[in-house]
This record gives structure tokens, C-alpha cells and sequence, in this order.
């Protein structure tokens, strides 16, 4: 045991876990999510409200109010500021007294700060019993201003409160405030994640650093399973990216419906009633609780529409079927079969993941990586087929590598073809978008096949049995794609074949006008459905710089490839980003738009190892880290980053 080094690690563990926390508890004070309003305005309506204008020097504003919940302790109260004044000096008073005429508090506040801030946060001691209460709010002007209208108050004229006076007058109308409570179930849920993270990141930190002799793998079973529950429990089950769609397609496959019905499929009422579509927006903590009494009942049927969903074949809802088919074995509680549902996929993602890391020759520290992107986690721990999508890209990009570089396979032999030509399948079955993946076998060196023909025979009959059964998928499915711009698809393909070199220009247009958004929402910058938690940048942008750390300085992948290697790889990723693009040009993009609409960085990422090692083979840079000691810093600084997106996520659904 080192003394002095243990000294270092516990102190900069400590100071990023607290700074990640206090960036977290900002959020959190700044969102009033941890509060239930009283009394509100319309935010969208606040011009229509009249004016309290011509206030001369001392005027004081009352509005009494009677509280309707305990633990009051914040009001808001909106003013009507005249912004175009530089600066403009003087001071006013902001108080509230409670029913016995006492002074809870006070604040002196600058014209200038209501300036800058109309809708003022007016904060107090929590008054714990203040249900039924009345209190006294005011305002007392001290100086004069030569324009008075810019501290004017805003109130509702067209409501009768004997509630607002001026200097003791009684006045026809109520004050625009809004009057916030503190929720003690909701502080206590916050509290629960924020010190179950806290010491899941603490203790997992302490023992990757103590590991001796600790190896990717290692690191991995360390981190991520645990990280994985607490996503899933944390993020509420239908918030993930169109994970209500995927909620109807998964239960729809468990039924047995392989192939979705034009309009829908019969399926018990339960399913739909659980979480309507026109719902899903508002799901909170408390939603599940309400939504937790809902029993399964096989009598009462509905026709439920997977929407577009429908077009994904049932090879991607395997694992989710499981959990639905298994719990229902132990209970008839809907949300509980869902969870189900959730827990399997994100368990067959996990084990799927674990093993490429296991069998890749080299790149092992960027898959370990790869795995503390929130978006990832978000694909893992939901209903989404985006699990299987990126954990079997994973699988195959690893299975190549390792048929290709390790030395114990002296041939491809027909074990080898048969897990080759599955996992092209589910690949081609996923996306069509990312079929060139299985042009990786042309890496495969012709000395592991009988001749060099024999090589080419296989490449070709492989990708071509996972061609021919994606393309008749399609043909099946076409029926459910749902052509969200009305016809304008088949004008759109037109456009490409008749302007190719227009077409050009537009798609490297959107990279440059959405090129800092698809990399930040590719590590995660935006999670959920309606992309409703935003992580900003900075754990986003600290996994990218992470990332291109960690590939730059991965010894194992130099020299790797020959030029022909590189080529291919190129050519793949080219063409699966050019996919990605063209089928959202065709099926998203509106006839005449000057960029490409709906890509979002998530969809590179069944691919991002083979990009990070591509570059990685391309940059030779010294290294003279200890191998242990970039695995414990991948861990740890992944698991520090995950307060910050979990308390995120917890602060939106309270």
C-alpha cells in the first residue's frame, strides 16, 4: 500500500464525485421538480395580464394567500420589467409574513435584479405546517425611478380577490405568483438515487483501484451490470426512445403475432391501458404507482397498432419475449411483465457485450468505453431492439477480428461460417442500414480457407443468405412502413437518382450544420423519448475526449491492418453512414428541406469500435501507461460520469 498515492486517488475521486454532484443538485434546485405548485399562471398567456403600473416612491403591494399544502417554501412572483433601461438604480423589498402578522423573511432586492429576472425566486425557511395557513406577500418600492412602468407588477384583473391591496386599498385582481410546496416523497426518491449512485460509484471505484492484475473484462463485470439497474430502475419504463411502440411490437411477438396486422394485432386491453400512447410525455415516479394496480387480464382484448414499430422483425424482440413470457409464469401485474421484459434484454445485451469484449484480439479498453455512454446504457436497460442492434454489431465486428487475428484458428471451419452467417442475419434483420458490416469478412486472410475462390464463395454466400432474408422481411413489412411525408418518399428517391451530385451537397451540408449535435447526442447528450433529458455537454463531450485518449494511446491496435484492410473498413463505414443519411433523406425528410432531418448520432454507434480502431491502427503515438492503470481509469471515470446522468433522470421524473 502506497500512503501517499492512495492519498491522491481518494482526494480526486472525492473532489469529481463532489463536483459532478454539485452540478446535479444545481440542475435540481434550478428545476423546482423536488416542489408541487399552488396556485399558477399561464406562463404562455403572461402578456395578456394587467399591469400594476405608476408606482410612486414607498408604495407597498399585499397579496394575502392561503396555502394548500404544508412545507411552503418558495414563491415565485412576476414582474413586468422594462429591458430596454441600461441600468437603472434602486432598491425594493420582497417579503412574506405569516397569519400572525411575523416576518418569515426579507430581502432587499436591486431594480436591476428584476430587470434581469422578472419571474424573481423568492425563497424561504420551509414552513412545515402551512397547509390552510394564511400568509401575507409584499412588495415595498423604496426609491423612484424616473420610468415607473419598469417595476411594475403583473396581476389578473379579470379574478375578484380581496386579497391584493395597495398601500392598504383594496384592488380588483390577483398577483401573477406561484406558490411551491416541497414533496416529501419526491425529496426522499431523489435522495434514495442520489446516495445509491454515490455509493455504487464510490464502492466500485475502491475496488478497481485495489484490483491487482485487474484485465478489461474484469472492469467491465465491475461497472456496467450495476450501472445497467440502476438505469432501468431510474428511468421510467415507455420514456426511452419509442419504447411505447416497442412495448406494443414486444407483446404483440410474446403473443405469437410474428408478423403485425395492417391496422394492428388483438391483444389483452391491459397492454395499451398501462401506457396509452397519448401519455407517455407525462410519466413520472408517481405515474408507475398509479399504473402498478393494473392486472393482465386475457378476457379483455383491445386492437393495439405497433405504429412504426410494426416494420421490426421478431428475431429483435427474442430476449424481451423471454421476460414477458416468463413473468407472466409469476404474476399478472402488467408493469411487472413489462420490467420483466426490460430486465432480459438488458441482461442478453450485457452477456452479448461481455463476450465480444472477451474474444477481440485488441480494442477491448474501447468497448469497455463505449459501455459508460448513456445512450448505450439507455438501449440496454429498455424494450428497444437498439440492445440487440449494437451488443450483435459488437459480437460480429469482435468475432471477425479474432477469426482473422488469432493465431490458435488455423481455419475457417464450418462452426466459424454458421456463427458468421447468424449473426449477418440478425445484423441485416435489425437494420438494413448496417448490412455492409459483413463486408468485414473480406479482412479474413485467404490462408484460413481452402484457396482464395473458396474465400470469396463464402464472403458472398454469406452476405447473400442475410440479404436475401432481410430483402424478404422487407417485402413483408412493407405494408406497416409508415410513410410519414405522404408520398413524398418515392419523389425523394427520384430526386437522388435524377441529382446525385445535389443530393451530395446536401448530406455534407447537414454534417456541417449538425455535425456538433450528432456527436453529442451519439455520447448521450439527450436521453428519452422526445429527447427529454438533456446531459448538456459535459459528460457527452468527457466520454469523446475519453474516447479519442484511450484510441490514440491502444498499442495493440498499431499496424494491425494493411492498406487493403483500412480500404475496407473505410468503405464500410462510408456506406453504412450513407445509408443512415439516405434513409432518412427518403423516409423522414420533407420535399423541398435544404438538409437532411431526423439523423441523430445514436445510429453510428453499433459502429463506433471499428471507427475508434480504425483510427486508432492510423495514429502512432508513444505510450508509457501501465496497461492496469488505463483500464482503472476507463472504469472509474465511467462510473463518476453516471451521477450526473442518472441524477439527471431522476430530476425529470420526480
Amino acid at each position: 500500500m502506497n500512503l501517499k498515492k492512495d492519498v491522491k486517488f481518494f482526494l480526486v475521486l472525492i473532489i469529481a464525485v463532489l463536483v459532478i454532484t454539485a452540478i446535479s443538485l444545481y440542475k435540481l434546485n434550478i428545476s423546482d421538480n423536488l416542489y408541487n405548485y399552488g396556485n399558477q399562471f399561464d406562463e404562455s398567456k403572461i402578456n395578456e395580464y394587467a399591469t400594476i403600473e405608476n408606482i410612486s416612491e414607498n408604495e407597498e403591494i399585499n397579496q394575502k394567500f392561503v396555502a394548500k399544502e404544508n412545507n411552503l417554501e418558495i414563491i415565485y412572483l412576476q414582474f413586468n420589467p422594462f429591458k430596454d433601461e441600461a441600468n437603472i438604480d434602486g432598491n425594493a423589498i420582497i417579503g412574506l409574513k405569516d397569519e400572525n402578522g411575523n416576518i418569515i423573511k426579507e430581502v432587499n432586492i436591486k431594480y436591476n435584479d428584476i430587470r434581469e429576472n422578472s419571474n424573481y425566486k423568492f425563497k424561504f425557511d420551509i414552513q412545515k405546517d402551512s397547509k390552510d395557513k394564511e400568509y401575507n406577500l409584499y412588495v415595498k418600492f423604496i426609491d423612484k425611478m424616473e420610468n415607473n412602468n419598469f417595476y411594475s407588477i403583473r396581476y389578473d384583473n379579470k379574478i375578484s380577490d380581496e386579497g391584493l391591496t395597495i398601500n392598504g386599498n383594496t384592488i380588483n385582481g390577483k398577483l401573477c405568483y406561484k406558490d411551491l410546496y416541497k414533496d416529501e416523497d419526491k425529496t426522499f426518491i431523489y435522495n434514495a438515487f442520489l446516495i445509491a449512485i454515490v455509493l455504487i460509484v464510490l464502492i466500485s471505484s475502491v475496488i478497481i483501484y485495489y484490483s491487482k492484475n485487474i484485465n478489461v473484462e474484469k472492469a467491465f463485470l465491475y461497472t456496467v451490470p450495476a450501472i445497467c439497474i440502476i438505469f432501468l430502475i431510474a428511468m421510467p419504463i415507455f420514456k426511452n426512445h419509442d419504447e411505447i411502440w416497442h412495448w406494443y411490437r414486444t407483446y404483440e411477438v410474446a403473443e405469437g403475432a410474428l408478423i403485425s396486422g395492417v391496422n394492428g394485432t388483438t391483444m389483452p386491453e391491459a397492454v395499451y391501458s398501462v401506457m396509452p400512447l397519448e401519455e407517455w410525455e407525462g410519466i413520472k415516479y408517481s405515474t408507475l404507482k398509479e399504473k402498478k394496480q393494473i392486472v393482465l387480464d386475457e378476457t379483455k382484448e383491445a386492437f393495439i397498432s405497433a405504429g412504426t414499430a410494426s416494420v421490426y422483425s421478431p428475431i429483435q424482440y427474442i430476449p424481451q419475449t423471454i421476460g414477458i413470457l416468463l413473468g407472466k409464469i409469476f404474476t399478472d401485474n402488467i408493469l411487472s411483465i413489462g420490467y420483466m421484459a426490460r430486465i432480459f434484454n438488458m441482461i442478453i445485451a450485457i452477456l452479448l457485450t461481455f463476450l465480444a469484449i472477451k474474444i477481440i484480439p485488441f480494442g477491448k479498453k474501447i468497448i469497455l468505453l463505449l459501455m459508460y455512454i448513456p445512450i448505450i446504457i439507455e438501449g440496454f436497460t429498455s424494450l428497444s431492439p437498439d440492445a440487440m442492434t449494437i451488443s450483435v454489431s459488437f459480437l460480429f465486428i469482435a468475432y471477425v477480428f479474432n477469426l482473422k487475428f488469432n493465431p490458435d484458428i488455423k481455419q475457417i471451419n464450418i462452426k466459424h461460417k454458421v456463427i458468421l452467417t447468424i449473426l449477418s442475419i440478425i445484423i441485416a434483420l435489425c437494420k438494413i442500414v448496417y448490412i455492409p458490416l459483413v463486408g468485414l469478412l473480406m479482412l479474413l486472410p485467404k490462408e484460413k480457407f481452402k484457396n482464395t475462390k473458396q474465400k470469396w464463395i463464402n464472403i458472398i454466400l454469406i452476405g447473400g443468405i442475410a440479404l436475401v432474408i432481410n430483402l424478404i422481411w422487407l417485402k413483408i413489412s412493407a405494408s406497416y412502413l409508415t410513410d410519414f411525408r405522404g408520398g413524398d418518399s418515392k419523389f425523394q428517391v427520384l430526386n437522388i437518382l435524377m441529382h446525385p451530385i445535389n443530393y451530395m451537397q446536401m448530406l455534407l451540408y447537414s454534417l456541417d450544420l449538425y455535425g456538433n449535435n450528432y456527436i453529442l447526442s451519439m455520447f448521450g447528450s439527450n436521453l428519452g423519448w422526445g429527447e427529454l433529458v438533456n446531459l448538456n455537454s459535459i459528460i457527452p463531450y468527457a466520454l469523446f475526449i475519453l474516447l479519442i485518449g484511450i484510441t490514440i494511446i491502444e498499442n495493440d491496435i498499431k499496424d494491425k491492418f494493411n492498406v487493403f484492410d483500412k480500404i475496407i473498413i473505410i468503405l464500410i463505414i462510408l456506406a453504412i453512414g450513407g445509408l443512415i443519411f439516405t434513409s432518412l433523406y427518403v423516409q423522414w425528410t420533407t420535399v423541398g428541406s435544404t438538409s437532411i432531418q431526423g439523423v441523430q448520432g445514436r445510429y453510428l454507434l453499433p459502429i463506433l469500435p471499428l471507427i475508434a480502431i480504425l483510427v486508432g491502427s492510423c495514429i502512432k503515438v508513444k505510450n508509457n501507461y501501465k496497461e492496469e492503470n488505463i483500464i482503472k481509469t476507463i472504469a472509474i471515470t465511467g462510473m463518476i460520469l453516471q451521477i450526473g446522468v442518472i441524477l439527471s433522470i431522476v430530476n425529470v421524473h420526480l
